[in-house]
């Protein structure tokens, strides 16, 4: 007959300094055979209750987290040989039976075809380039050039050096360098205006 002690999370919690009962030693005793027996490669018993089933996944994720859980070489080999069946598209991915090495590919020279032609179209690119020359004189018709006010430059010769004293006065300094460029910007705007 089950009673409210039975029950892992529903019955009466015991204070901590409380000597532990019989029946909490056989309860632990037999998880933790349960755990070992798990850990070891053995099956669970179909027929648990759900909150050892949650306890045994935990104490199995904490397992593997540690990093000391190991997997047989057979194991190991077969997940290995999916993983490189499933890159290749080879038939049967996902199924592992037993190890069977992996066939090669049909079509290994894919990559290596493309890798050439790619590079084959870069060498054709390069002696097209070099053979045909850069002419001289491309007929472009350049016009007069602007006023050196009119185009971009260093603002160096607007300011001039500046002394440690003027350190902090940057915003002057700002401003004469924008009233500058407002200035040939303005010029450049009438001068398009005074064409017929």
């Amino acid at each position: 007959m089950a009673t409210d002690d039975d029950d892992i999370l529903t019955g009466p919690v015991p204070s901590p300094e409380a000597d532990a009962t019989p029946s909490e030693r056989m309860r632990a005793k037999g998880f933790a055979d349960l755990v070992d027996k798990t850990l070891a490669g053995a099956r669970t018993p179909p027929a648990m209750s759900a909150d050892e089933r949650a306890l045994l996944e935990v104490a199995t994720v904490i397992r593997a987290a540690s990093g000391k859980a190991e997997l047989s070489a057979q194991k190991r080999s077969s997940i290995v040989e999916d993983a490189l069946r499933q890159a290749v598209g080879g038939a049967g991915a996902g199924v592992s039976g037993s190890v069977v090495p992996i066939e090669r590919a049909r079509r290994r020279w894919v990559p290596w075809a493309v890798a050439g032609a790619s590079a084959l179209v870069a060498v054709a690119a390069v002696l097209l380039l070099w053979l045909r020359g850069v002419p001289a004189d491309r007929g472009i018709a350049v016009g007069p050039q602007p006023p050196t006010n009119q185009t971009s430059r260093p603002a160096d010769p607007l300011i001039g050096p500046i002394s440690r004293d003027r350190v902090g006065d940057a915003s002057t300094r700002i401003d004469m360098i924008y009233a500058d460029r407002l200035a040939g910007y303005r010029d450049r705007q009438l001068a398009r205006g005074r064409k017929p």
